[in-house]
């Protein structure tokens, strides 16, 4: 059979389908951008009546049973958009999440207006966090993303050359252990999931770290001790912003405020989940 791009596409989608996967069509699509070389989903539909050879139908077949074995998509292409950039990921480092974006719009808040400070991105993973924000305020502040995982900081570290994001810099070690000096934000997506929460995707446990999914026996574990960390680090003023897990938002506004922190303020995603909990440092 010879396929074209519209029928391969259609075919694509139904056996996603059937594997379970809650985004069956998106997921085709982008594989075959991917396979093909295309630069993104307008040009798909623009060759959709092309015929393909054999040769590109088995590479996308390829893909396609990577895809249906549950191995994430940014995994197979190798990259994920986030806040309209594009960032590189692979096998060890945690693939960002869009609800993350508003762990980024809250740091955003506070620094537009300001130059010259020191923000710290904690658990930086690919370092979507840290290079979205230099990239927003053009380089006028000063960042650094720590982490355990010397995996996760060379993929940041590519990030920052392809983003062109010289204002950034990254330090290996286990939360702030590795700055040793003043800072005036602290902004992270921690480790925040209970080790029994049995709500998480199979295909999230069976591909994605664990190191960077749990937060220990409640969850907060992890959190508790930024908090601690940041209260003692953070200057007077200084900002926190934290995302946090369903039904978490609550118990961690109360160990900012006994910590030593100020306005605290709880976000709700664009699902209506408390997600990020903010406070400023007395």
């Amino acid at each position: 059979m010879k396929w074209t791009v519209g029928e391969l596409l259609k075919r694509a989608t139904e056996i996603l389908r059937e594997r379970g996967s809650r985004s069956p069509r998106l997921d085709a699509e982008l594989l075959l951008v991917y396979s093909l070389g295309l630069k993104d989903r307008v040009e798909l539909y623009t060759n959709f009546d092309r015929p393909l050879t054999e040769e590109e139908v088995e590479n996308y077949r390829q893909l396609i049973i990577r895809r249906a074995k549950g191995e994430p998509v940014a995994y197979i292409t190798g990259k994920k958009e986030f806040y309209g950039f594009e960032f590189h990921v692979e096998r060890g480092v945690l693939i960002p999440r869009p609800e993350t974006e508003l762990l980024v719009e809250a740091a955003y808040e506070f620094l537009k207006g300001k130059e010259g400070l020191t923000v710290v991105d904690v658990g930086t993973g690919s370092g979507c966090i840290a290079l979205t924000l230099c990239r927003l305020t053009s380089g006028k502040h000063r960042f650094y993303g720590t982490d355990i995982s010397k995996k996760a900081l060379s993929v940041a570290e590519l990030n920052r050359e392809r983003m062109g994001c010289s204002a950034v810099s990254f330090l290996k070690g286990d939360l702030l252990s590795p700055v040793d000096f003043p800072v005036d934000v602290v902004v992270s997506n921690p480790p925040y999931v209970p080790l029994n929460d049995r709500r998480l995707e199979k295909q999230v446990l069976k591909f994605e770290p664990a190191v960077a999914l749990f937060g220990g026996e409640t969850g907060l574990e992890i959190i508790e001790r930024l908090v601690v960390q940041s209260s003692e680090k953070l200057k007077p003023g200084g900002f926190i912003a934290l995302e946090v897990g369903e039904g978490q938002s609550r118990d961690v506004a109360s160990l900012l405020e006994s910590s030593g922190f100020h306005s605290v303020n709880i976000l709700k995603d664009l699902s209506g989940i408390e997600r990020v909990v903010t406070g400023v440092k007395s």
